[in-house]
């Protein structure tokens, strides 16, 4: 695998992760709603990066340095070597929900 084919990978397993990662708040009508983690959020809240740079990195144009890496394994509560696994998204099931400090339970 050479390094293209490795930054895609990565990629497409950081897209999967966030994209099943949500945010639980409360709407106008106060029903609780969960809010799909978006490119401005995962940049502004855990990699202090632009949203640009996360689409960059989630269409393998440029590639995530080690510390990145890390903050982003710890950030979705998985290995790093989660990052670079080929079947990740046929055979794991991921669902992550942040909550919300305003939210009552």
């Amino acid at each position: 695998m050479n390094e293209t084919e490795i930054r895609k990978l990565i990629g497409k397993n950081l897209r999967f992760f966030r994209t099943r990662t949500f945010k639980e708040i409360r709407n106008k009508a106060n029903t609780l709603v969960h809010k799909p983690m978006t490119q401005q959020r995962l940049a502004e809240n855990v990699l202090s990066v632009t949203f640009q740079q996360i689409q960059k990195y989630e269409n393998g144009i440029n590639g995530l340095d080690s510390i990145k890496l890390y903050k982003l394994s710890k950030f979705f509560g998985v290995p790093m070597e989660c990052f670079f696994d080929e079947q990740l998204i046929a055979h794991h099931a991921f669902i992550k929900v942040l909550k919300d400090e305003n939210v009552q339970q």
